[in-house]
């Protein structure tokens, strides 16, 4: 039997920005690959109508404003075990991993 290298089946992996666009994109594909998810965005009608969207069980999704530090510190306190994080949530700005501090990533 032949491994699929795509595969996703059983793991576990986290989307923002999931109510739209590549967000809603990935977390599609990725329950299509057998991934159980946790998705969040600030829009709950279009993040409920993504969560009913994805095959599979075991899904969960997270209403949540990642630019408000009490809510991603509530979000980031809520995750069990996760094997994969596709962030795709807002405008993000280029900065190198080495200059970044917690101060900026609030400004991103």
């Amino acid at each position: 039997m032949m491994m699929n290298p795509f595969s996703l089946q059983g793991k576990n992996i986290f989307v923002t920005g999931a109510s739209s666009g590549i967000g809603r994109a990935v977390a599609i594909a990725c329950a299509q690959m057998g991934a159980s998810l946790v998705i969040t965005d600030i829009n709950e009608l279009r993040l409920l109508d993504t969560y009913h969207s994805l095959e599979g069980q075991g899904h969960a999704n997270c209403l949540a404003d990642l630019t408000n530090e009490d809510e991603i510190k509530t979000l980031v306190n809520n995750l069990n075990h996760l094997d994969g994080v596709v962030h795709c949530a807002g405008i993000n700005k280029k900065i190198p991993v080495s200059g970044l501090t917690e101060k900026n990533i609030f400004m991103l």
